[in-house]
């Protein structure tokens, strides 16, 4: 990272952000290279984060071409505004970036589970889960292989 300052490697901050965060953007690219991204709803948990959607659709297809990805969320996001100073205009922020690998979950059960961890994240109920649901729902864990903190206008965790 060029701006060392902004930097943030403390894990245990790091997983903060990614509990509190609500949406992330994921990327992906195809066998052509060109980089595809959506903002998706997520849950996390250990090293992993759970996605899903429907079975069919660009993002299954090409997950299923390259299964690396990348992710990045923002949370506490504010314009920092100067009227008088455009270049003193800017942004307050704690963010997460990172790159993982992605496998699909077939397992009904183990769908159950990794879905229970998603609804955790935003408070929701985690049952009931019906079968029909579980067959029809592409279940995604992202295995996490690297991840960056950064930070703007708050104070830096020591």
């Amino acid at each position: 990272m060029r701006r060392k300052e902004k930097e943030v490697t403390s894990r245990e901050w790091m997983m903060e952000v990614l509990e509190k965060g609500v949406w992330m953007d994921f990327a992906m690219a195809g066998k052509d290279g060109w980089p595809y991204i959506v903002p998706l709803n997520y849950g996390f948990k250990d090293n992993f984060i759970i996605i899903h959607g429907a079975r069919e659709g660009k993002k299954i297809d090409l997950l299923r071409e390259n299964n690396k990805i990348a992710f990045n969320l923002s949370i506490d996001t504010e314009v920092v505004r100067n009227k008088d100073n455009p270049a003193e205009f800017s942004m307050k922020y704690r963010s997460v970036s990172g790159q993982g690998v992605a496998s699909f979950i077939e397992d009904l059960d183990e769908k159950k589970e990794a879905l229970k961890i998603l609804m955790r994240q935003y408070d929701g109920p985690t049952e009931p889960m019906p079968e029909g649901v579980l067959k029809a729902t592409a279940v995604i864990k992202i295995q996490i292989t690297e991840m960056t903190g950064k930070i703007s206008k708050y104070p830096k965790p020591e």
